[in-house]
């Protein structure tokens, strides 16, 4: 299940970055230099105008929290809820980068724009992230005797 919910995850995060996001952001010289605008551009062709729709943060802040959630889901799935500390280190350390990232910005310290709604959706991504791998709110099939 984890790795169905990182998978739709890392494809909805992706696809609203590569149709939604304006052209000059790095991403998209890199695609260039791979050949691949073309196909971008047939793809974000086909999405204009659902952007209108979407509020400004779907766009903006909920691609990289979607991002943040799909590591935390397919590191549950390769650890499988071990109690190791590699697992913990492993789990732990990109929603601590990502927030510190965020926050980060507020003193120029990266570079980047500070925004609350970023941070807001970066903390909301790690707590659902927590809350539904955690083995405490699965369901594991297995009933005690």
């Amino acid at each position: 299940m984890n790795i169905c919910l990182a998978l739709v995850c890392l494809f909805w995060g992706s696809a609203l970055y590569v149709l939604f996001r304006p052209t000059t952001l790095l991403m998209f010289h890199w695609a260039d230099a791979l050949g691949l605008t073309s196909s971008i551009g047939e793809m974000r062709d086909w999405a204009s105008g659902f952007d209108k729709y979407l509020p400004i943060w779907v766009v903006f802040s909920l691609p990289f929290a979607l991002w943040v959630s799909a590591y935390l889901f397919f590191i549950e799935s390769i650890w499988m809820n071990s109690t190791s500390l590699a697992r913990h280190l492993w789990f732990y350390c990109i929603p601590l980068i990502a927030l510190f990232t965020e926050l980060a910005q507020i003193k120029h310290i990266i570079p980047g724009n500070y925004d609350l709604v970023d941070l807001a959706a970066i903390i909301v991504a790690i707590i659902l992230g927590f809350y539904m791998t955690s083995p405490y709110s699965q369901k594991k099939g297995v009933t005690e005797t």
